[in-house]
């Protein structure tokens, strides 16, 4: 009888903490989205060598090839997720399950769109990466998500290195991985 009931105690308390357990995200943030000191908790960053990024495409193929050339100028090993073949609809969330699996440190969307015709799926594709835990990079973003839990940090790509706040693709790419202090929206150069 004591055992039955230590049993059934078990599971009850397992399941009790299953919704506390069911995501990754940090509670009111975006994941690998810190913007200040005190919210930052120290920790060893991830080797640039170590990443994997996954960019998925919005159609966008033109700045797709901008980014990934840039990953590759920094020594950033990045896969991409284009559209199928001979259609022009793209399943994101599909995209984000497959990349997870392989696993990527971050995902980089270039010229998001939430009014398009595509946007229905990108919803549910970007919760997928925050239950995942793995941060949402936007790359010249169009219309970014309402939900800025969604995502981590948007990029805006500047021709000029000399204009104010200005830093290396990389490096705000890198802040978010590591969770480290960064402004949501951040002007890049690109290598």
């Amino acid at each position: 009888m004591r055992r039955g009931l230590s049993i059934v105690l078990s599971v009850c308390i397992a399941l009790s903490a299953m919704p506390a357990l069911a995501s990754c995200a940090p509670k009111n943030a975006a994941v690998g989205d810190t913007t200040s000191v005190s919210r930052h908790i120290n920790h060893d960053s991830v080797d640039k060598s170590d990443l994997l990024i996954g960019v998925v495409t919005t159609g966008d193929e033109d700045l797709d090839h901008t980014v990934l050339d840039a990953f590759g100028k920094v020594d950033i090993k990045a896969v991409y997720a284009p559209m199928p073949d001979g259609t022009t609809t793209l399943n994101p969330t599909q995209s984000f399950k497959d990349m997870t699996r392989r696993p990527v440190s971050a995902f980089v969307v270039s010229s998001l769109n939430m009014q398009n015709s595509q946007a229905d799926g990108w919803p549910e594709a970007l919760q997928t990466a925050r239950d995942a835990g793995i941060p949402v990079i936007l790359v010249n973003p169009v219309d970014p998500p309402k939900d800025v839990n969604l995502y981590a940090e948007s990029l805006r790509i500047v021709a000029s290195p000399d204009a104010k706040r200005v830093i290396p693709f990389d490096q705000a790419v890198q802040a978010a991985i590591n969770d480290n202090p960064h402004d949501k929206t951040i002007s890049v150069t690109l290598p």
